[in-house]
């Protein structure tokens, strides 16, 4: 999810220059870590940061608690799950293993899974992309079942799920992000070396680039060197929450790893190491909605880069590349939960290193408006340039909510006043500030984050 400013700014680029001055001194790496500090005594993250700028490590350091309960503290060497970037390294053995000639992206499925349901009517291809169709086992093997999530789970059993389904669309007709796809990806590779996937991926991958500490059994690794989730996690109160088993995330998302590692993993994506010039020609580039093998494609002011992220209650994870400017930024987070994302953390490193105004976390207390003063605000705004976008205010059971036009402009964010007119999003570093005319009439809304501010006239 991203915050209202970062989103119009992706939207609206042209208002802004990029070149544009930071008005806090201090060299990149100090506003860096300033800005990381802030966030974590904000509660908005605690995990390892690992920040890497044409070859150069600018940043690469750890906030906040490993435990909450002993207090250990986060250090680079801590593991975390990588949830869904796990994509982006079973996408890159596929590629390593079309190399050697053992998959072809344009074979059917059925020809590694024999007997699958529709199997010949799928490609390699459409699992890589996200447009197989298939339905999403995890939307029935999730956190709600712990007493399942988290023991090993029989692969034929996720099987079953998966073919027990309908397929939601023609395979490569539409996208729809499904981990049941990547599930499948793991079992071609295992057909295809005659070895378990995991086993593959440490030859493969894992081993050459010497990423020693990056692994798949993370909830039997010695607590001393492994994070603890948090679906909660404050300076006054945490909540621990149990990761599932690496047999339940599997291809889709069961890969472990430390920053440090992902240091040379990162080195490898820029340098377009390990697989051939081909291979990541093909993992770059984008089919429906942006996505190519294991990578979505975008941009963040004006910028465009690679990424992927991962979450699941207790963990947040990010990975972005922007090429032009030879820009790794690698987040990984020990709490949050589906509602969450540190791709706000991400865009806001960002604009340090590309050298524009960056603001600090601050911590924001709540205060209670009255449902008539809420009321006030409910409408319809657009922007003051002509740009085609907007944004609603809505109040529903107490709760003032920000939403767009139209879904595929703005997020639903709940906002919570700090006083009369003020307003703020708990997740994210964004000001929403309404203002009035003379009569006490609200006229507009401004939004400020980062230095940018964005003008919003009450419409109706």
């Amino acid at each position: 999810m991203k915050t209202i400013c970062s989103l119009l700014f992706t939207l609206l680029v042209p208002l802004f220059s990029l070149s544009a001055q930071s008005p806090h001194v201090g060299s990149i790496p100090q506003r860096l870590d300033d800005y990381l500090t802030a966030a974590q005594r904000a509660d908005r993250f605690n995990g390892v940061a690992l920040i890497l700028h044409k070859g150069k490590v600018l940043l690469h350091k750890a906030y906040g608690v490993r435990n909450a309960a002993t207090k250990a503290p986060n250090d680079t060497a801590t593991r975390f799950p990588l949830l869904s970037i796990t994509k982006s390294f079973t996408a890159a053995l596929i590629l390593k293993l079309q190399e050697q000639g053992k998959v072809s992206v344009n074979d059917k499925v059925n020809r590694y899974l024999p007997g699958f349901a529709r199997g010949d009517s799928i490609t390699i291809h459409q699992l890589l992309t996200h447009t197989s169709g298939l339905f999403n086992y995890t939307e029935l093997i999730d956190e709600a079942d712990s007493a399942l999530v988290c023991h090993p789970v029989p692969k034929q059993r996720i099987i079953d799920i998966i073919q027990s389904k309908p397929l939601s669309f023609r395979p490569g007709t539409q996208f729809s992000y499904c981990n049941s796809g990547y599930f499948l990806l793991g079992l071609v590779i295992e057909k295809a070396t005659g070895k378990p996937y995991e086993q593959a991926m440490h030859e493969l991958i894992l081993q050459p680039l010497g990423m020693c500490h990056s692994g798949f059994d993370f909830i039997n690794l010695p607590t001393n060197s492994r994070a603890q989730g948090y679906d909660t996690l404050t300076a006054r109160y945490y909540s621990p929450y149990p990761h599932p088993d690496s047999t339940v995330l599997y291809a889709a998302g069961g890969l472990y790893s430390t920053t440090g590692d992902m240091l040379r993993w990162a080195k490898t994506v820029a340098n377009r190491r390990l697989l051939s010039a081909r291979s990541w020609q093909l993992a770059f580039t984008p089919h429906r909605n942006g996505y190519g093998y294991g990578w979505y494609t975008g941009q963040f002011g004006g910028k465009p880069y690679l990424r992927h992220s991962g979450g699941y209650p207790g963990f947040m994870a990010e990975f972005v590349y922007y090429p032009a400017e030879d820009l790794t930024i690698m987040l990984v987070n020990n709490f949050g939960n589906y509602a969450d994302s540190v791709f706000p953390v991400v865009q806001s490193l960002s604009v340090i290193v590309f050298g524009m105004p960056d603001e600090l976390w601050l911590p924001r207390q709540e205060v209670q408006l009255t449902s008539e003063l809420l009321r006030q605000y409910v409408g319809r705004y657009v922007a003051d340039r002509p740009s085609g976008y907007g944004m609603n205010i809505i109040l529903r059971d107490g709760q003032l909510y920000s939403l767009g036009h139209h879904k595929d402009q703005l997020p639903e964010l709940a906002l919570f006043a700090d006083s009369t007119d003020h307003f703020f999003s708990q997740k994210y570093n964004s000001r929403l500030t309404f203002e009035r005319d003379s009569s006490g009439r609200v006229m507009r809304c401004i939004i400020e984050e980062n230095g940018q501010r964005f003008a919003w006239k009450k419409v109706d």
